[in-house]
């Protein structure tokens, strides 16, 4: 089997899982398996392209695939299972499976999985990737799961936070004994291998990180741009340099056309820089609606956010409040172009010397799971454990 010869296997002496690899759910994986025993075997590629061979395309639909079978077509079901059964089988020769992980609740591609972890009598867990906390997104999830009827056969759900919990229990998605529990995700542990944040008076970074697809502020955002290219120019001789974070390289391309070629020297645009180190020197993000703002807050970043034209600075489809005390703590709202450019200026100019790290804690708790006393890591691992035992 082809799939078979796309796992990235783990030297991890403890229990064997099989990981379907999903964008970004890899960052959770390395994570994992760097802070436990526990041998996480990653199928990086295969589990999507082979399958196509027999699923439908109407049954290739998020959700929808428990629907169609329930009309009477179960052979695309038959196929995966067998499936899975094999690449479980052939994955775990050296080294038995003890349990099927995946970074999604409900699609298509897992369904074989599930089915199959149900015959070896073994869990099949998510670690949830989507985490809804935008009031009208959550009400979204939970209208679609109601809409389709879906039912989760899996054992264990972990999410990375109290509103996934609560919007997945709202969605009556439960089947069984299944378990919807808040571990945290597993990638925001790699901010406790910083041991000294950078003071902010040494940073040298801005940061605009883009909210251009999905954030119904299109317009807005190039408002923005164009007042983060202006303070680029204005600050061009002082040692600060001004990034525009895109998400991938077709929005670096767009924004490259937008911005064209006559600009400041310090003003840069990238895709390809992570995260992690991005925010780490990073002095103020500007952003909206976007969770990256937990990672800012987690990496002592301050944060500002626009909150004219299609920006807003609060109501149901607004995930950083101005009505949050816990958000205006550490967060400014902008009413224009001009807020920007004082915030922007006086943390240029006059730096704070100390910061409040209790405020930064309380505005990451309040949107993701991280815990004092264990890693994120452990408590996903803590309740694969579990699983394992229960099956």
């Amino acid at each position: 089997m082809m799939t078979n010869l796309n796992i990235d296997k783990d030297s991890n002496p403890g229990p064997n899982i099989l990981c379907l690899s999903r964008e970004s759910f890899i960052k959770d994986i390395y994570e994992l398996r760097k802070r436990t025993n526990f041998s996480y075997s990653l199928v990086m590629a295969g589990f999507t392209r082979f399958q196509l061979a027999w699923f439908p395309k109407e049954m290739q639909i998020q959700t929808y695939y428990q629907r169609y079978v329930g009309l009477g077509n179960d052979r695309p079901i038959y196929h995966s299972t067998e499936y899975a059964l094999n690449l479980i089988q052939m994955a775990g020769k050296e080294k038995k499976i003890e349990a099927v992980i995946s970074a999604n609740i409900d699609y298509w591609q897992d369904v074989g999985f599930k089915k199959a972890c149900a015959i070896l009598q073994i869990p099949f867990i998510v670690i949830s990737r989507e985490h809804p906390v935008i009031p009208r997104e959550c009400d979204k999830v939970k209208e679609w799961y109601h809409d389709f009827g879906y039912i989760f056969t899996g054992s264990a759900i972990a999410v990375a936070g109290e509103s996934s919990k609560k919007t997945l229990e709202d969605s009556n998605i439960n089947f069984l004994n299944s378990k919807i529990v808040v571990t945290g995700l597993p990638r925001f542990d790699a901010w406790r291998d910083l041991d000294k944040l950078k003071p902010h008076r040494e940073r040298t970074l801005i940061t605009l990180l883009t909210f251009t697809k999905g954030y119904y502020a299109d317009e807005t955002f190039k408002n923005v741009l164009s007042a983060f290219c202006e303070l680029a120019d204005e600050f061009s001789n002082c040692p600060v340099r001004f990034l525009i974070k895109t998400k991938d390289l077709q929005d670096t391309v767009e924004l490259e056309k937008f911005i064209g070629g006559n600009r400041a020297p310090n003003l840069m645009c990238s895709h390809e820089t992570p995260l992690f180190s991005v925010l780490a020197d990073t002095k103020v993000a500007i952003g909206y609606n976007s969770l990256s703002l937990v990672e800012a807050a987690i990496a002592r970043a301050f944060i500002a956010l626009p909150a004219w034209g299609e920006c807003k600075s609060h109501g149901h489809d607004v995930m950083y409040s101005s009505d949050n005390p816990k958000v205006k703590a550490i967060a400014t709202h902008l009413y224009k172009k001009e807020d920007l450019k004082n915030l922007i200026s006086k943390h240029i100019n006059c730096p704070p010397t100390t910061i409040n790290e209790d405020a930064f804690d309380l505005f990451v708790n309040e949107f993701v799971h991280i815990s004092k006393h264990k890693t994120n890591s452990e408590s996903v691992s803590d309740l694969i454990e579990k699983c394992i035992n229960e099956s």
